[in-house]
């Protein structure tokens, strides 16, 4: 029987489809020019994702807030304080044992149980490397087998005897701590690193994020492991590694990737932050531009995603409510949609702890996406069929972008701005907002107040939307 309903909207009229045509309406047939370099996520990636420093109390009580709230929720993952939570990570003991925190995590697979109960996958955070103070046995046991790609004296304090996020900022006064690469080119050693993964996966865990490095061998053992042992995956992998690595494309197999450690602050050119020297040149406005600047590689990832609100909040205890909205406005309109944030950030990117107002317009932008699902995953399918992002490109406008072929979107990314200047490309489009119909090959003014991202719909368009669930 057919009871879910997809609604094809267009300006033209409304058809209502059957779930049993849903599929059948939205994926497209293969063609003999199948870009074999893109692998299509899971299609729960397409939803709202979601990270945070929890311990398993935490994580269930976190995960049952944003059911609360009312916002859609695909997946989360803990992380880099699953390995040591009480000591906020401190390290280097647990960096990595391949036991992690049984103290802070009781019952993981209690905890896995109830993600998959409630339709949502669940992840951790790793890294590439082992430190041996503390570790010992996971240490000798690599080097023994000859699976370190080198070994040297680490004096970063990132999970070593010092700070949970501040990644590649070295210090002098360290003593430092042996630590072991692992020789991902040495398909031994792959498979054993899976090996010793696999355990937390018996036990109900779906993917990995990947700190620390983007080198391809690596990125593809992660991804592996949740394609091959991942409950929830079946079969088709996920995983969130930096945005690195993109010289070769074989890196479009292992998705997803994120733009990193970005700043919360509104642009590097004007910053109203002061941050620490390790953290990203990139701000709002600059990671906007990594999905469109056609002079950057990082452009050419099908399924980039990035951390709403930015990871980093900088040297303050304040944080930016209307640059949250903006970011969340942007991240709604992306291929996937993530919420995280460093821990010391007291929101954690969270909606309802910034404001009502953060609450409901996170709300109204996530369950649009969500009732967007069929024009999104099309797209996404069709990615892998051709190799055309959905995220599309307007030359010499670096900071709009057409979101498949039916939408324009143009983030606000200027503080305290009201409007935006939109270049509209040939054609004719639709103010979303608005219903105003406006000729292309211009650029116009539109009002942009704070609940309303700039968008555009091309006339004749028809959009595939479904009903609003909190799950993919």
């Amino acid at each position: 029987m057919c009871a879910k309903k997809l609604i094809l909207l267009s300006f033209i009229g409304t058809l209502i489809l059957t779930a049993c045509e849903e599929k059948e309406a939205y994926l497209h047939p293969v063609p003999q020019s199948l870009d074999e370099h893109v692998i299509l996520p899971p299609e729960w990636a397409f939803g709202v994702l979601y990270g945070g420093y929890t311990d398993q109390k935490q994580t269930i009580g976190r995960i049952q807030q944003i059911q609360d709230h009312d916002y859609p929720i695909d997946a989360y993952w803990i992380d880099s304080w699953f390995w040591s939570f009480d000591d906020e990570g401190e390290g280097p003991d647990k960096y990595l044992d391949f036991v992690a925190d049984t103290i802070a995590y009781p019952n993981r697979k209690e905890m896995w149980d109830f993600m998959e109960q409630n339709h949502i996958k669940g992840g951790f955070w790793t890294w590439d490397a082992i430190q041996k103070t503390g570790n010992e046995e996971a240490f000798e046991d690599f080097e023994q087998r000859g699976f370190f790609r080198d070994t040297y004296m680490n004096t970063n304090p990132w999970h070593n005897a010092g700070t949970s996020t501040a990644m590649f900022q070295e210090d002098s006064d360290h003593p430092g701590t042996l630590t072991g690469n692992i020789n991902f080119d040495n398909p031994e050693a792959a498979a054993y690193f899976k090996e010793r993964m696999k355990p937390f996966f018996d036990e109900g865990a779906d993917f990995l994020k990947l700190d620390r490095t983007t080198h391809l061998n690596t990125v593809k053992t992660i991804f592996e492991i949740s394609q091959e042992f991942g409950k929830e995956t079946e079969g088709r992998g996920f995983m969130l590694s930096h945005a690195g690595g993109l010289e070769d494309s074989a890196f479009k197999r292992y998705p997803t990737k994120w733009t990193s450690d970005t700043r919360s602050d509104w642009t590097i050119e004007s910053p109203n932050i002061q941050f620490n020297s390790w953290v990203p040149n990139v701000a709002f406005k600059e990671n906007i531009a990594m999905y469109t600047n056609p002079d950057k590689l990082h452009h050419t990832v099908p399924f980039l995603t990035n951390d709403t609100g930015g990871f980093d909040m900088g040297i303050t205890d304040s944080v930016d409510e209307e640059l949250y909205i903006r970011w969340l406005q942007f991240s709604m309109y992306g291929p996937i949609t993530e919420v995280f944030s460093q821990p010391e950030n007291p929101t954690s990117n969270l909606a309802w702890k910034y404001s009502e107002r953060a609450d409901s317009l996170f709300r109204t932008y996530a369950h649009r996406r969500m009732q967007l699902f069929p024009y999104i995953y099309s797209y996404a399918h069709k990615t892998r069929l051709d190799g055309e992002n959905m995220i599309r490109l307007i030359p010499d406008h670096l900071y709009e972008y057409t979101f498949g072929e039916e939408f324009l979107v143009a983030p606000v990314y200027e503080e305290y701005a009201t409007e935006r200047t939109v270049y509209l490309p040939e054609g004719t489009w639709i103010n979303y907002w608005t219903g105003e119909i406006t000729t292309g090959n211009r650029s116009i003014t539109v009002n942009a107040p704070i609940d309303q991202i700039p968008l555009f719909v091309k006339a004749g368009s028809i959009i595939p939307l479904r009903n609003y669930a909190p799950n993919v």
